[in-house]
């Protein structure tokens, strides 16, 4: 908040300092109080500079959040913010990032779903790295990597669910090359994780499985047709199941 008009404009007063918020995680304990453009003044009683430092050793300062890094998950913090000129106070509960593509998937086997020869998984960073190797971060997808870094998961349970591959068949003819494309819906409805695409799709009476994948890409099968080839395309992979345990009640 160096800029005086920027400062001007949020109705800071000449003897206020602090930090603008640029963007608040909806699933962050914090969502319920602080919205971006806030201003955050102080934490746990030390003054934000303009310049986003704090006072740190004897005549030196140090970035804010130093004073972030020195909680562990589950403390709180007093934060000082001004919101629309006024000056509230709020205890918040620290937690941890909650990443849209998780950073690892703590030791269980891969989740996935199998329909029609079309294997569906979620993106993690070990997916990543497997499927990219250790360069992923330069060789995977431009719009995967702009959600690894950029994207925040809008409730608890969402996950970026992506066609993985697709097993040869007659049914998927032309789709061949789908590959690590994301679901963004089924028949018009939003595709929140791979439990919950599974489940519609197992559930969906509908004539045609229509699949709105990211780059305005879509798969249309037929539904009967689909769920009955499934069985056959798993045999002649050797694959015993069409989704992983975590999927299965």
């Amino acid at each position: 908040m160096e800029n005086p008009d920027l400062r001007k404009a949020m109705g800071m007063k000449s003897d206020q300092k602090g930090v603008r918020v640029q963007r608040v995680e909806p699933t962050a304990p914090e969502s319920g109080c602080l919205q971006p453009s806030d201003i955050i003044l102080s934490f746990d009683g030390i003054d934000i500079a303009n310049d986003d430092t704090v006072p740190f050793r004897h005549g030196e300062r140090i970035g804010f959040s130093y004073l972030v890094s020195q909680k562990y998950t589950g403390e709180k913090a007093r934060v000082k913010v001004l919101c629309n000129s006024k000056i509230h106070e709020f205890n918040i509960k620290l937690a941890t990032h909650k990443r849209l593509i998780p950073a690892h998937i703590k030791g269980r086997p891969p989740s996935y779903y199998i329909v029609a020869g079309f294997v569906f998984m979620v993106v993690s960073v070990p997916y990543l790295r497997s499927e990219y190797g250790k360069d992923y971060e330069y060789d995977a997808p431009v719009k995967l990597l702009d959600k690894h870094l950029h994207a925040m998961a809008q409730s608890p349970n969402e996950q970026l669910v992506v066609v993985s591959q697709v097993l040869v068949s007659d049914i998927n003819i032309g789709y061949e090359d789908i590959v690590n494309i994301q679901v963004l819906a089924l028949n018009g409805t939003p595709v929140k994780n791979l439990k919950h695409l599974a489940t519609i799709v197992e559930e969906c009476n509908e004539a045609f499985l229509k699949f709105d994948l990211d780059y305005d890409q879509l798969v249309v099968l037929e539904t009967k047709t689909a769920k009955a080839a499934t069985q056959d395309i798993l045999t002649t992979h050797c694959i015993p199941s069409a989704m992983s345990e975590d999927l299965k009640g």
